[in-house]
This record gives C-alpha cells, sequence and structure tokens, in this order.
C-alpha cells in the first residue's frame, strides 16, 4: 500500500517565511496564516483524501444514525460495528477500524487521512465523554442517550466543531513541529519546553475559536440536508460538507490572522 505525505515544505520561500516569523516571535495567528499559505499545495488534494471524506461521512452517519430505528444496525451498514453494550472506547475503536478498512480497501494511505482519524476519534471523546459516567465501561442506557443526542442539529454542529478544529490543530502541528523543535533553547524564540507548550496551547485555542463558524454552518446544513434527503444523508452531500466546512475553517483562520484577533 502507498502511503501519501502531506509534501516537503522547508526548501520552500513561503516555508521560510513561516519559519522567519517564529523566529522574530509573530503571534499565533500570524504564523497559522503563514503556515496555511505555505502548506496550500500539499492540501490540495484534499477532497481526494479517502481517509479524510470517510471521517466526516462517518461523522454524519452517526448523528443519522441517532434518528433511526436502530442505532446499531445503521451504524453497522456505515462500517462502524459496536458490541451490544459498548463502551467509549469501543465506539471509537470502531472508529479507527471503519476508517482503516475504507483506507486499506483503496490503498489510498496518507499522513492527511491520519490526522483526520485522530481528529474524529477526538472529536467523540469530547462530546461523549461528558456525558458517560467511564471511558472503559458504560451503562446500555446512558451510551444509548449519548448516542442519540448526536442527531440532534445543535450537537452535530458541536461535535462537527470539535473535528474541524482539531484538524486544523493537528495539520498546522504536523508542519510546526520540527521548526518549533529548532527555535527551542537559550536564546531562540522558545527558551524552554514551557514556552513552546503555551505556544501549542495558543495554537490549539486560536483553532478551536476559528471552527466556532464551522459550528453555526454544520448545524444548519445538518438540519437541511436530512430533511430534504428523507432522514438520511448522502455520500455525494457528506463530501460536500466535507469541502466546504473545510474552506470556511481555512478561511477563517487567514481572517483572524489580517485582523489580529489572536494571540
Amino acid at each position: 500500500m502507498g502511503h501519501v505525505r502531506l509534501g516537503v515544505l522547508p526548501r520552500t520561500k513561503a516555508w521560510k517565511e513561516v519559519v522567519g516569523l517564529i523566529a522574530a516571535g509573530a503571534n499565533v495567528s500570524q504564523i497559522a496564516n503563514a503556515t496555511i499559505t505555505a502548506a496550500e499545495k500539499a492540501f490540495s488534494f484534499v477532497m481526494n483524501d479517502v481517509g479524510y471524506t470517510e471521517a466526516v461521512w462517518l461523522m454524519t452517519q452517526m448523528a443519522i444514525a441517532a434518528k433511526k430505528p436502530d442505532i446499531h444496525q445503521h451504524l453497522a451498514a456505515a462500517g462502524i460495528h459496536l458490541p451490544t453494550d459498548p463502551s467509549l472506547v469501543d465506539v471509537t475503536t470502531a472508529i479507527t477500524e471503519a476508517l482503516d478498512r475504507r483506507v486499506e480497501g483503496t490503498g489510498k494511505r496518507s499522513d492527511l487521512g491520519m490526522l483526520a482519524n485522530r481528529a474524529i476519534v477526538g472529536a467523540v471523546n469530547d462530546v461523549l465523554a461528558p456525558k458517560l459516567h467511564s471511558l472503559f465501561s458504560s451503562d446500555p442506557d446512558t451510551m444509548r442517550a449519548a448516542l442519540a443526542d448526536l442527531g440532534k442539529p445543535r450537537e452535530f454542529g458541536e461535535f462537527s466543531r470539535h473535528f474541524f478544529a482539531r484538524l486544523a490543530n493537528e495539520g498546522l502541528q504536523y508542519f510546526l513541529s520540527k521548526v518549533i523543535n529548532t527555535q527551542l533553547g537559550e536564546g531562540m524564540r522558545f527558551a524552554t519546553m514551557n514556552q513552546a507548550a503555551e505556544f501549542n496551547l495558543a495554537l490549539q485555542t486560536h483553532t478551536r475559536e476559528a471552527s466556532l463558524i464551522v459550528e453555526q454552518f454544520s448545524s444548519e446544513w445538518f438540519s437541511k440536508h436530512r430533511y430534504h434527503e428523507g432522514g438520511d444523508i448522502s455520500r455525494k452531500s457528506s463530501d460536500g460538507f466535507a469541502g466546504y466546512a473545510l474552506k470556511k475553517m481555512r478561511d477563517k483562520l487567514k481572517v483572524g490572522a489580517s485582523s489580529g484577533d489572536a494571540r
């Protein structure tokens, strides 16, 4: 199986600008914007990446399943096979296995798909964990109610926001992590590990704040499409959502940089 990497950026002029901004002490929003610009070509194939589009598809199907007579049956049809009384770990494991089967079936494993996998697993933890008593065991009724909540437009918007915030942060960290390590030490941008950690936390906050625009859009999109598609959402609709939501996220991050919203 081939593995598609996101590209090598350090030799490009745009990437040298990113390094320069970090060294000069630029704020998180400026660095995020410059990184997105430098990585534009690396992410140009995003809508052809099966790992990414499948992660978004599974997210929509988890929400659609919530209003079906048999949640487990619909999830299984989408590739998410759960035991009768699933724990949160069972749910996240089943999602990863569903993504792996889909990617293996196409032979197109990629770094972007791996980031999307981590993002959806993290998002599922974000939205379900607060409603459950344990990661490893769960009362069946409690888990059923938590999964059923995903079918509410507002809850899907929150689910989507967590996913895209995590994906944006993972993507930016993918490119920035190595450069941050080269800027660590006395006389460098990050004199201590704590300062580097503070930068990473600020970047996470920046992407989370930018993802607010995706939350509102996702909620409205889900309500509209589920209604017009008779209680379901097609892969074509899901793929369209995947492209447009990511564009809104990218554009918001760029607007944030130009207006100086973030630290």
